[in-house]
């Protein structure tokens, strides 16, 4: 027991449990906020950080060169620059389209094939007329000539001079003039032919319903559906009363 002459103050014992209890409360309480936020902090640390995905959107008409196969695209035989093809020489290179069963009635321009760069690659594709023309491929035969005649447009923008080629059938009469007279033309055969991401081999096999023949054909080019460009549509017409 404590000397009542002492210096030495008591403290009483009261105090010392009201101390101590809440020294505990707030330990307790402690542990019960602080616990949870360093869990969070583990747990944000170990989750995984979203990956970002950029898609790429082909251009339309382009050919890619690729090493599949080791097979590269180069330009095509007989190839003419848009600004060095022959103009005055050609009386009869396509000028006008007329297809009564779509109500197209267009003029035909020329256009030649574009190279250009992208991502390290280097892409080709045919010029479209950004109006209401139809774009007659200048490495293509002129009307009234053993060859193919090739006349490309746009389907769902500048005027959608092909917009409705897609309901064509086979029998459909095409009229193309050149400065002196019209040619006639059948449709003989439709396709509609799968493009976008597709093999490097699809790719050149559509392509050859554009390249040069032996007989004389009209071959019209355009994309398909029209809310999209995945794939092309090939209308192929012979001179009429041919057989």
């Amino acid at each position: 027991m404590a000397n009542p002459d002492s210096d030495e103050k008591v403290v009483p014992l009261g105090v010392v449990f009201i101390s101590v209890g809440l020294i505990v409360v707030a330990i307790a309480a402690a542990i019960l906020f602080i616990k949870p936020a360093v869990q969070q902090q583990i747990a944000a640390v170990r989750t995984p950080r979203p990956v970002v995905t950029v898609v790429v959107t082909p251009v339309p008409s382009a050919t890619a060169v690729t090493d599949e196969a080791n097979t590269e695209i180069t330009l095509p035989k007989g190839f003419v620059r848009l600004e060095d093809a022959p103009r005055s020489s050609l009386a009869h290179r396509p000028q006008r389209i007329v297809i009564p069963s779509i109500d197209v009635d267009a003029p035909v321009t020329e256009v030649g094939l574009t190279a250009f760069e992208s991502g390290g690659e280097t892409f080709y594709q045919w010029l479209v007329p950004p109006d209401y023309e139809a774009g007659w491929h200048n490495t293509s035969a002129a009307l009234g000539e053993p060859g193919n005649t090739v006349l490309n447009g746009h389907h769902n923008i500048f005027g959608e001079v092909f917009g409705r080629l897609v309901d064509l059938e086979v029998g459909s009469e095409i009229v193309v003039y050149d400065a002196e007279a019209p040619h006639n033309y059948t449709v003989a055969d439709i396709e509609i032919l799968p493009e976008r991401d597709q093999p490097l081999s699809v790719r050149q096999e559509n392509a050859k319903w554009i390249q040069a023949t032996d007989d004389e054909r009209l071959t019209l080019v355009t994309c398909w559906p029209h809310t999209d460009n995945s794939h092309r549509l090939i209308v192929v017409a012979y001179p009429t009363n041919s057989n």
